[in-house]
């Protein structure tokens, strides 16, 4: 993007700003267009909430930029290589981040912001990027210290901290019990079908047949099929495993990259009787064997050699490349009982020893009716799973688009926002960072527009806003609807959208104005991994700010005595693997007792 003025209040220069590094590029070249867009509503008299407007994008895109710039600078090794220069840096972006925020502070107080501070913005800006060199020397490091196999990918370097940072705990800890002091949200009844996954997914392939189950998209190839032939290849592949030494009710971790052949070695394991335990990519060799030795792990499928550790764990490893195949004449899952382990679930370890979730095929089946029930869809709609076929809200999701007739689509998760506009979603099923990540895409497009339809498309959240908040939208929202809102959803692959899902944790409130505004019907669940990724909805049609909003059908949410927040319905697990004692601390009477912080008493109560 070049700036359309030769005599625009803030102008890049490519030979004086440029880092060579097209990501953060674009992004400093939204934060000058913001600046020149400050300076002319400034100069040219524009109302007070316009200018607010354009203040509190600015200090919501620096947040996003300064933050994607640091996470690269300790991915990439600057950080380590060159721990001084990091540090100033943080320094300095804390610093223009502060003078941001006192700048909209001041503004929203009444209070006239000069010239002149808008002025000293614009020369750090310069000074920080080019005079002094600070920005030329991430990227100079980039263009010569990283391998140039090296791709930066947002967010990885957190979840590597998660894992490599154990919270504190002691040797005495209580042991605890959950007594219930009130129920506060009652989602009402929920027929729940008897029977396991397998049989389930039989009814489904049966029903729908010829329908469209899963597209594969990369590149420019397109790969679909269709329920029918997707339920053959599931009993094909289940008939392989049985062939092993494997036998109905072992455990079988899955350890395959997350695409559709993932989640079709899953229904081949339900299939086959097996206890399905998908593994994230992003665990190391000894959290493998941990997880092998303690959960009793019979198989192990990979299509690579395992670990030696975790080989010598296991009595059976299957290579899935190509994926086993045999026919089989009977189906051990289909058999199964509802109460039986369907599949044990990790999060992305909180410390070297991940504890994981035993869910019943009846969990799995709640929270699929659940998500039914609250959030009804055609046959033939098309929904995305961007997330790791080890997170089971992707599995739930993928379960509640199949249950409807509808399509699952599988894309790079590197690359999936870019794939959205050829996928064309009904459903978009994510998490926050999926919605930070398009966030920045949508902001680095605005910011190559022209400087009217800039200043249109800058009022975005301010519309969100009054959406949420409800007091409506003004009459020029039309307007910016058809010159800026509806091109920009169709040039990203939202406009068909039906549901905009997102779990596991809270989106902060200018992602909520943003899409809201943007007219994306965005809304949150909030769930864990204990209670089926299912608990309670927020929208999509009577969103309310700071609130979980209702539970979802079957899901009561109460509070214990001391303010702790309690789920019950058959959602809720049985108990963590192998581990009675951890149990015993969360479950009491069927109540799972919330304490990572997602939901708290003060987020309830709001919408009875």
């Amino acid at each position: 993007m070049q700036l359309e003025s030769e005599d625009a209040f803030a102008r890049w220069d490519d030979e004086r700003y440029s880092t060579q590094i097209d990501r953060f590029d674009e992004q400093h070249k939204r934060l000058f267009g913001l600046l020149n867009d400050l300076h002319t509503a400034m100069d040219e008299g524009h109302s007070q909430d316009e200018i607010g407007d354009i203040l509190r994008e600015l200090e919501r895109y620096t947040e996003y930029h300064f933050g994607d710039e640091e996470e690269f600078m300790q991915d990439c090794g600057y950080a380590m290589d060159c721990a001084d220069c990091f540090y100033d840096h943080r320094e300095m972006h804390e610093e223009f981040a502060s003078t941001v925020g006192d700048f909209r502070e001041r503004h929203e107080d009444g209070e006239y912001v000069t010239m002149e501070v808008l002025t000293f913005l614009r020369d750090w800006l310069d000074s920080h990027i080019a005079a002094g060199d600070e920005d030329q020397r991430y990227g100079e490091y980039y263009q010569t210290d990283v391998d140039e196999t090296y791709e930066y990918t947002p967010g990885t370097l957190r979840q590597r901290r998660r894992s490599e940072s154990p919270p504190e705990t002691t040797d005495d800890q209580p042991t605890t019990t959950v007594s219930v002091e009130e129920a506060v949200l009652d989602g009402g009844e929920l027929s729940v079908p008897a029977g396991p996954i397998a049989s389930w997914f039989e009814q489904v392939a049966t029903t729908h047949g010829d329908r469209v189950a899963t597209v594969e998209h990369g590149g420019d190839e397109r790969t679909e099929r269709s329920f029918e032939s997707l339920y053959e290849r599931a009993t094909t592949v289940a008939g392989g495993l049985l062939e092993t030494e494997l036998t109905p009710g072992d455990r079988l971790a899955i350890d395959l990259e997350s695409n559709g052949e993932s989640l079709l070695f899953d229904l081949a394991s339900h299939l086959a009787g097996l206890v399905s335990v998908p593994l994230y990519p992003s665990f190391d060799d000894e959290q493998l064997r941990s997880i092998v030795t303690t959960a009793d792990i019979d198989g192990f499928a990979s299509p690579d050699d395992p670990p030696s550790a975790v080989e010598r764990a296991v009595d059976v490893v299957v290579d899935t490349e190509p994926l086993p195949a045999s026919s089989q004449r009977s189906l051990p899952g289909l058999n199964r009982r509802g109460t039986d382990l369907a599949t044990i679930v990790y999060q992305v370890p909180a410390d070297d020893e991940p504890t994981g979730v035993a869910l019943t095929h009846r969990n799995l089946r709640a929270a699929i009716a659940a998500l039914s029930d609250a959030l009804p869809l055609d046959p033939g709609a098309t929904g995305t799973a961007l997330l790791p076929v080890a997170h089971v809200y992707q599995r739930v999701g993928a379960y509640y688009l199949w249950d409807a007739g509808a399509t699952v689509a599988y894309t790079d998760q590197a690359s999936s926002v870019e794939a959205l506009p050829a996928l064309g979603p009904e459903v978009l099923i994510g998490v926050p960072k999926l919605y930070q990540q398009l966030y920045g895409e949508l902001q680095d497009r605005i910011g190559t527009f022209g400087w009217a339809k800039r200043k249109v498309a800058g009022s975005v959240t301010g519309y969100g806003r009054d959406v949420i908040d409800g007091s409506g939208t003004p009459l020029k929202y039309a307007a910016a609807e058809r010159l800026a809102y509806r091109p920009l959803r169709q040039a990203f692959g939202l406009d068909d959208l039906t549901y905009a899902l997102s779990s596991t944790g809270r989106l902060d409130d200018h992602l909520l104005d943003f899409f809201h505004g943007l007219g994306v019907p965005l809304c949150e669940l909030s769930g864990t991994v204990e209670t089926s990724a299912v608990g309670t909805i927020n929208g999509p049609d009577d969103f309310e700010r700071d609130s979980v909003g209702e539970a979802l059908p079957g899901v009561t949410v109460g509070l214990s005595a001391d303010s702790d927040v309690l789920i019950d319905g058959p959602t809720v697990m049985d108990g963590y693997c192998d581990d009675p004692e951890a149990t015993e601390r969360a479950v009491h009477d069927g109540w799972f007792r919330i304490d990572d912080g997602s939901v708290e008493g003060s987020d309830l109560g709001l919408q009875e």
